[in-house]
C-alpha cells in the first residue's frame, strides 16, 4: 500500500485511469509515467507494465490451471515472473551463465542455454520467454529446443518486438571467433548483465514461418487490447506456439 500511495503522489500529474491488475489480481490504479506506454504504463501497487499484464491475462485464459502446471522460463525479470514463482509450484527460473556450466544453478536459477538446454525431452507443460528471443543468436535452434522440451498440448506463450509490415532483419551473427554486426549495435536492459542484451533480431511479419520451418509448431499472435485491465502500449502481442496432442 505504501508503495501505491507513493507512486501515486510522484506521478500526480500524469494520466491515469482506475482498473483491475491481472498481476496483483485487484483493484488498481494504472499510471502512464512517460509517453512510451510500453515500459510506463505501470500498476501503482505492482508496478507491472502492459506485457506482464498481457501475459498472464492469455496464460490464464488458455490454461486456467496453470498454476499446477510444470512450467519453465527463460531470463525471468518483472512482477509477471515473480508471480509465477510464488504462486506456481511446478515453476523453473533459467537463466544463461556463460561462465557456469549447464544445469547449474546461480542465485535460485538454473544455468540454461536456450539454443542447447539440458532438459529431458517433453518435461514442461509451459514456457515462458519475456522479450528474450530478439537476442538469441541463432533463434532456429531455440525454438527446436523449446518444441523438444514441451509436453504434447504445451505452448510456449512469449512476447517479443513484432514489426509488423516489414520482414524480420537480422542485426547481428554468430561467426567463428565472434559475433559480426550486419546493423548498428543496439541493447536493451538485462538484469544479470549491466552492459545490457544485444538485439540480435527485429522480428517482422514472417515471425510465425520462421517458427513452424524451425520447430513444426503453429503459432497464433494475440493482441489484448483493454484499458480496464492496464492492456494499452506499444508491441503489446502475445505469441503462442501449440505443440499438438499425440
Amino acid at each position: 500500500m505504501l508503495t501505491a500511495v507513493r507512486n501515486l503522489v510522484k506521478y500526480a500529474r500524469r494520466p491515469k485511469n482506475f482498473g483491475y491488475c491481472t498481476i496483483c489480481e485487484g483493484r488498481t490504479i494504472f499510471v502512464e509515467k512517460a509517453d512510451w506506454l510500453r515500459d510506463h504504463y505501470i500498476c501503482i501497487r505492482c508496478a507491472s507494465i502492459p506485457r506482464h499484464r498481457a501475459l498472464i491475462k492469455l496464460v490464464s485464459l488458455l490454461f486456467p490451471a496453470y498454476r499446477s502446471l510444470a512450467i519453465h522460463e527463460s531470463s525471468p525479470c518483472g512482477p509477471a515472473s515473480a508471480k509465477l514463482q510464488r504462486e506456481c509450484p511446478g515453476y523453473v527460473p533459467t537463466q544463461f551463465y556463460p561462465d557456469l556450466d549447464p544445469g547449474a544453478s546461480r542465485q535460485g536459477s538454473r544455468c540454461e542455454n536456450l539454443e542447447r538446454m539440458t532438459f529431458a525431452d517433453e518435461s514442461f507443460d509451459l514456457i515462458i520467454t519475456q522479450d528474450v528471443l530478439e537476442h538469441v543468436l541463432n533463434p532456429s535452434k531455440a525454438f527446436a529446443e523449446i518444441a523438444r522440451t514441451l509436453k504434447p498440448g504445451g505452448a510456449h506463450i512469449f512476447t517479443v518486438p513484432i514489426y509488423k509490415g516489414r520482414k524480420t532483419i537480422i542485426r547481428a551473427a554468430e561467426v567463428s571467433g565472434g559475433i559480426r554486426y550486419l546493423e548498428e549495435r543496439v541493447f536493451h536492459g538485462n538484469p544479470i548483465e549491466k552492459n545490457g542484451s544485444l538485439v540480435v533480431t527485429d522480428w517482422g511479419d514472417d515471425l510465425q514461418d520462421e517458427i513452424k520451418r524451425a520447430s513444426g509448431l503453429d503459432t497464433k499472435v494475440f493482441l489484448l487490447e483493454d484499458r480496464e485491465l492496464g492492456l494499452e502500449a506499444e508491441f503489446l502481442d502475445v505469441l503462442v506456439s501449440s505443440k499438438p496432442l499425440l
